[in-house]
């Protein structure tokens, strides 16, 4: 390089150096910079689930590794989390929050999956935050874009206004927790504690499901998911005469159509010392539902699930009593208009793809089964019909050592529709007839913390316990029980042993296989 040229470079290198210092410096004052996070290992043990073993490598479950097994390891996970906020004086904020988790099992199907690290050691990212927050956009008004989670509702971990985001289920001491989307958010308040709250969903996106929610699908044995008593019965005798040899699941996620895009809005303040807000949700249900059925050649079935539409309208209000000693209370209610959902059947079993439908038979009131007959009646899944959910509850501490929480539960957080719950018998062969329960079921959870020696100790015990339907002849105990120990052995680091448990028989609620099986855990973690 000729001798100019160098000296240019050195006074343009020198330059950039002086004016990003001066930059940083100015800027230094107003922008303000927070990182943390979490290392975290998390161990569990399965306890007499329904073993689910891959029927090859092509359909195992990823890591192939990682099976279900009736006894056996169930997780075996280490988390790296990052938070990231930057904050530029009163107008911008940031924020970034992502996990970094090694699944702890190998996907290892042949020798050549055996020499890359992606297969040997396989990781995921989770992203559950990535947003930008402007404030004072226009007077009163701030804006938020990007990956968040909206959370309405004042009740504990059950509540029914709480829509806008889908659920992750994949993990039941997550208790549902909300999943991010990217979404646009407008909050506007026009007059001290009152904000209306706008949200906007361009794209929806499906709630995670636990690793057992397939069996709810794929088990030939379990009544066909259809309201009508009679109609079921006719189905069930159908698979009797051809019953399956394989079930293979599809689904038919909504078009990325601006039809398909979600709304919320909320009014919310304080009135007298108490919270109080109204809300409207329009968007769909993140759990899906089966919505048609193909019998075809060789006693394959094919099952296809959609997400159903909804409109929710609810309210919550929730505060403290003083003059009770501070104990704090929430009640929280929704109205859900779903859409309808039926049942399409086909019998492709000689290639013809013949509709299998009913007339309905107004003297005998029974439905006759037609094949052939696309006009006929199709079998409801679920109804139009609207229903309600409603979470109310107490909590109280009573000394420094001593928590208590109570709440009455109408409608689980996977529970949707009017109608009935229909469970499989055990020992139920194909075309047995269900058990039956209303849809929207009624719960206690019950739980307290006791803590010790300067909250270092923790002493948990919560349940979730389901009350027995007025008028059902044959009531069953079905519950959820979670014993947990945590030791704070340091400022920032935290042991924890303890056993989630289900209990109930297989046509239960708790009890079923899909919802899952009780696990013993061993997590540690460390926060910075």
């Amino acid at each position: 390089m000729p001798v100019t040229n160098l000296r240019q470079a050195k006074i343009l290198a020198t330059l950039a150096t002086l004016l990003s210092l001066g930059v940083s410096s100015a800027r230094a004052d107003v922008v303000e910079f927070k990182f943390g996070g979490q290392i975290a290992s998390d161990i569990r043990y399965r306890l007499g689930g329904e073993e689910i073993p891959p029927e090859n490598s092509s359909t195992a479950p990823f890591p192939s590794q990682q099976r279900l097994l009736k006894y056996g390891f169930s997780r075996n996970e280490n988390l790296i989390k990052a938070q990231i906020t930057l904050t530029v004086a009163n107008h911008v904020k940031a924020v970034a929050d992502v996990d970094f988790i090694w699944y702890g099992y190998s996907d290892v199907n042949d020798i050549d999956a055996a020499t890359l690290h992606e297969k040997v050691d396989p990781y995921r990212l989770e992203a559950h935050a990535a947003y930008i927050d402007v404030y004072h956009l226009i007077p009163k008004v701030d804006l938020r874009i990007g990956r968040q989670v909206v959370n309405w509702g004042t009740a504990d971990k059950f509540n029914p206004t709480n829509n806008l985001n889908t659920l992750d289920l994949s993990d039941p001491l997550l208790f549902g927790r909300a999943l991010a989307n990217n979404m646009i958010r407008a909050d506007f308040n026009p007059w001290r504690d009152l904000i209306l709250t706008v949200v906007w969903v361009p794209i929806f996106r499906p709630a995670q499901l636990p690793r057992t929610a397939p069996l709810a699908v794929t088990e030939a044995q379990r009544p066909p998911p259809v309201q009508e008593d009679d109609i079921r019965a006719q189905l069930g005798q159908l698979a009797l005469a051809m019953p399956p040899t394989q079930i293979n699941v599809f689904t038919q996620q909504p078009e990325t159509s601006i039809e398909n895009s979600q709304v919320g809005v909320r009014f919310g303040g304080r009135l007298l010392g108490q919270d109080l807000s109204l809300s409207y949700y329009h968007g769909r249900f993140g759990i899906p539902v089966p919505a048609w059925v193909e019998q075809g050649p060789q006693g394959i079935v094919n099952v296809g699930v959609m997400w159903p539409k909804e409109d929710i309208i609810g309210f919550d209000w929730a505060g403290s009593l003083s003059k009770l000693g501070g104990i704090g209370y929430w009640v929280e209610g929704a109205v859900t208009f779903p859409q309808k959902v039926t049942y399409g059947i086909y019998n492709d079993s000689t290639s013809g793809h013949d509709p299998v439908t009913f007339t309905y038979d107004a003297a005998e009131k029974t439905h006759n089964l037609h094949v052939g007959f696309p006009l006929a009646q199709l079998p409801t899944v679920i109804p139009s019909t609207p229903f309600f959910k409603l979470t109310a509850g107490l909590d109280y501490s009573f000394n420094k050592y001593l928590y208590g929480n109570f709440q009455y539960v109408h409608g689980f957080i996977d529970e949707f529709g009017a109608g009935k719950a229909l469970y499989a018998r055990p020992g139920a062969h194909i075309g047995d007839p269900a058990r039956t329960e209303a849809r929207i079921g009624e719960y206690l959870v019950v739980g307290a913390d006791l803590k010790l020696f300067n909250d270092a100790l923790l002493f948990r015990l919560f349940g979730v316990f389901k009350l027995p339907e007025v008028g059902d002849p044959e009531p069953k105990f079905t519950a959820v029980i979670f014993p947990q120990i945590a030791w704070a052995v340091w400022d920032a680091t935290e042991l924890s042993v303890g056993a989630f448990v289900f209990l109930g028989d297989r046509d239960t609620k708790f009890g079923d296989p899909a919802s899952g099986a009780s696990e013993l855990f061993c997590k540690a973690k460390f926060t910075y």
